[in-house]
């Protein structure tokens, strides 16, 4: 469901080029010292470049727009809610992509649940096919929740971001 995790042992500290399934936690359990994340990864600005080829690139995105929406669950919602309301005024096919513990709550045309946020892989597992899916549905527009940032959901959010083009809603 997400890429194979690259770090960089070439340097004095370990470092996550690309956060996949294997997680720093997991890294620096085996290495025995603190791993840490490219801060190419962790800058939205151009300021600092990432050290893999094509980490700040939007790719492996769904045909329309992708927003993601941060913040706390019921903000989350609320907001996501007024928004596909305002795309459906203008005629616009909405799709959310949303957890198992929220997805009753949204009112898009299309509502996907892309996992359990108290079993993230099941996220990650799914989120390509997911994406795929919203180009079947064919939606003008795509918003998502966003996910942990720690263990696998950072993995999962680096993929989400760079399929959103940076576009991020914080509520």
């Amino acid at each position: 469901g997400i890429e194979s995790t690259i770090v960089d042992l070439t340097e004095e500290k370990p470092a996550v080029l690309r956060p996949g399934y294997i997680t720093t936690e997991m890294l620096s359990a085996v290495l025995g010292e603190e791993v840490q994340m490219d801060p190419g990864l962790l800058s939205a600005g151009g300021d600092v470049k990432p050290k893999a080829p094509g980490m700040k690139y939007r790719h492996y995105a769904p045909k329309a727009p992708l927003i993601l929406v941060e913040g706390e669950a019921e903000a989350v919602v609320r907001r996501i809610n007024e928004l596909v309301k305002e795309q459906r005024a203008k005629g616009i096919r909405t799709a959310v992509l949303a957890s198992e513990e929220t997805k009753a709550q949204y009112l898009a045309d299309a509502v996907l649940s892309i996992g359990s946020r108290e079993n993230e892989e099941t996220v990650a597992r799914q989120l390509y096919r997911i994406l795929r899916e919203c180009d079947r549905l064919s939606a003008g527009i795509i918003y998502s929740e966003g996910f942990s940032s720690q263990g696998i959901g950072c993995a999962v959010m680096n993929r989400l971001l760079k399929a959103a083009g940076h576009q991020v809603i914080h509520v």
